[in-house]
């Protein structure tokens, strides 16, 4: 680190605790073993000594697209489980309701997030399952099993998204409030959930060339 200067370029509403600034490495030298040559990553060819260990034998970029999956799904159930317990306690602003637990249209609310929670959940494992089951059989995984992983992937960030936007909208405005977690939890999600191999449309197109039999050399990225 002493040979890096560090340049504070990391304002943004959301992920401020990342502190993801520029690093600036001039004329500083890097030996061939630090470097990771992608083109062969995507190939499955990883400069390791540790081939026969399980963790060096997964699919490159389905990894590194589901570790964004899992905090996305985490940041929504924060969220929900923090509606939940306040609801007891708080009412509903100019309406009858002195709890929010008695409103028929709040428990909806809550019941249709908390399935959102799960949906993000469930595709989140099973893309974990498909590719630990095919290092584990010590097997690359296909194209169409790489592409859904990214499909999977976007369908649980588009569900924890919109848990967190019902969630938000049922809670009431004090949502926002600085001292709230759930507007930092809305902040972090929002702009997490927007990363660029994450996006829930760029994915399902991905996924889509891939089950009409577009081959993986005419799909829009190589990252699959």
């Amino acid at each position: 680190m002493t040979d890096l200067r560090i340049e504070d370029t990391w304002f943004v509403a959301g992920m401020r605790g990342t502190a993801s600034n520029t690093l600036h490495a001039d004329g500083v030298f890097v030996p061939s073993h630090r470097i990771l040559d992608v083109p062969r990553a995507l190939q499955h060819d990883y400069p390791t000594e540790h081939k026969d260990e399980v963790l060096y034998r997964t699919s490159f970029i389905p990894v590194l697209v589901l570790v964004l999956a899992g905090p996305q799904v985490g940041m929504a159930r924060g969220v929900l489980n923090t509606v939940i317990e306040k609801a007891p306690k708080r009412n509903i602003a100019y309406t009858i309701f002195e709890r929010q637990t008695d409103s028929t249209t709040f428990q909806d609310a809550v019941s249709d997030a908390a399935m959102h929670v799960e949906t993000a959940a469930l595709h989140t494992f099973r893309a974990a399952a498909d590719i630990d089951a095919a290092a584990q059989r010590g097997e690359p995984m296909d194209y169409l099993a790489r592409a859904r992983v990214r499909a999977d992937t976007g369908w649980a960030i588009r569900h924890a998204r919109q848990a967190i936007d019902d969630l938000i909208s049922a809670n009431g405005a004090s949502s926002f409030a600085e001292v709230s977690p759930i507007q930092r939890l809305w902040r972090d999600s929002n702009t997490a959930g927007r990363h660029a191999v994450i996006l829930p449309s760029v994915n399902m197109e991905v996924y889509g060339k891939a089950l009409l039999g577009i081959p993986y050399e005419d799909n829009i990225t190589p990252l699959i």
